[in-house]
């Protein structure tokens, strides 16, 4: 890591950081490693737009050129379009991020309406990028070799009544994390996330008892009536046991877009072996981020002497871990870079560490030598696109129909400040 990446402040969250590191000018990445893409790479969760989220912290954006080199650098842009190419990532789930009511004037809900607008303006500046309605949108854009989006919401603060869930479909969202860092009026969000993420602090183990409130109850209703998938990381373990009560008898599949394994680095925030189990039953499939700190093993769990701590070893063995209590075809990667993660050091398994997005072709290398199969990393693509197929297919047209009838106007207009 790099002198700036090592200070004390540069654990905080961006937004809450003033440092010098925020000015560094982004280094221009030369020509992506080379290395066999997969034929249908998926992220399950990819910010594309945190330099608008984030302005004026976070510095660069995909498909501009340039990219972190730096393993601990949180912000500036770690990927390209280029990368996603070369690693063979075409159909990305793209998390907005409304910060935390930081913007004055605008209500949480105004403010995930503003990142879905943002997100827009982002495809107009950057043409191999498209967004996608649905799986079949999502199929066609991929067939003409741009990268398919679908918009992700992540963190629902901005629903305080059922019918902000059609606000949002109708402005095009199609994936919702439904709590993010902190518990909200639609249930509870994992322990100790947003210590961890501000200070380092290693999770005491305690679960929160907060499931689903009867809003956030609703709230799940209502999006499987539009045909919404329903994203459940960041939430407690009541919160997605309560989820499941709902959608396990409706046959509607769950995602856990950015997680690791419980059982390797015991935090609420990863995912138990037992809930693994039960949304991969369900249908669901699972996400395995790139974030380090997340990743970061127990000392207690013996990986074998050649296992490298904070390298890519870590992901690997998660990886694996969860393979083995599901199934490989049930997993994908949901990166959250440009999420203010760190990622590997050098060493280990990916000799380069993880500076940024391009380094992924070392993961799928190591994967495969790990026992993972190449059909399961390249059928990513497939999984994923029938988990929205399967959301869409339980979907009520007329409640589709309806959210886009009363909220016509939200794409279109320039001010969200009020929504009817």
């Amino acid at each position: 890591p790099t002198a700036c990446s090592k200070r004390p402040g540069v654990r905080l969250l961006p937004l809450l950081l003033l440092s010098a590191c925020a000015t560094m000018r982004p280094t221009t990445l030369p020509t992506p490693r080379a290395g066999a893409p997969l034929k249908g790479g998926v992220d399950t969760h990819l910010h594309l737009t945190m330099s608008a989220a984030a302005k004026p912290f976070m510095k660069g954006e995909p498909g501009e050129g340039a990219v972190t080199t730096d393993p601990g650098e949180r912000l500036i842009n770690g990927v390209t379009e280029a990368q996603l190419h070369a690693t063979g990532v075409t159909l990305v789930f793209a998390g907005l991020w409304p910060p935390l009511r930081l913007r004055p004037g605008r209500t949480a809900l105004a403010e995930a309406l503003h990142q879905v607008r943002e997100l827009d303006d982002f495809m107009g500046r950057r043409p191999g990028f498209a967004l996608a309605t649905d799986a079949r949108d999502a199929r066609r854009i991929l067939g003409s070799g741009r990268v398919a989006v679908l918009p992700q919401l992540e963190g629902g603060e901005g629903i305080d009544r059922v019918e902000d869930v059609d606000a949002l479909y109708a402005a095009g969202v199609r994936v919702i994390t439904v709590v993010h860092f902190v518990s909200t009026q639609l249930g509870g969000a994992a322990n100790g996330q947003l210590t961890r993420a501000l200070l380092g602090a290693k999770p005491d183990g305690a679960l929160e008892p907060q499931g689903l409130s009867p809003l956030g109850r609703a709230a799940i209703e209502r999006m499987v009536q539009l045909g919404i998938v329903i994203d459940v990381a960041h939430a407690s373990d009541r919160f997605v046991t309560d989820v499941l009560e709902i959608t396990e008898p409706l046959g509607v599949p769950l995602l856990v877009s950015h997680t690791a394994a419980r059982s390797l680095s015991n935090s609420e925030r990863n995912l138990s072996d037992a809930l693994a189990r039960r949304v991969v039953a369900s249908g669901g499939l699972i996400g395995l981020t790139l974030n380090r700190v997340q990743l970061d093993t127990d000392p207690a769990h013996e990986l074998g002497p050649a296992h490298r701590h904070l390298t890519c070893d870590d992901l690997i063995a998660h990886w694996k871990h969860l393979a083995s209590v599901t199934s490989p075809e049930a997993l994908v990667l949901g990166s959250d870079v440009n999420g203010f993660i760190t990622r590997a050091f050098p060493g280990g398994l990916c000799p380069d560490g993880l500076r940024n997005y391009g380094d992924l072709s070392q993961v799928w290398g190591a994967l495969e030598a790990n026992g993972i199969p190449r059909a399961a990393l390249d059928g990513m693509g497939e999984q994923l696109l029938k988990l929205v197929e399967r959301v869409e297919g339980r979907a009520d047209e007329s409640a589709q129909a309806s959210a886009r009838r009363r909220f016509a106007r939200v794409r279109d207009e320039r001010s969200v400040l009020d929504v009817p």
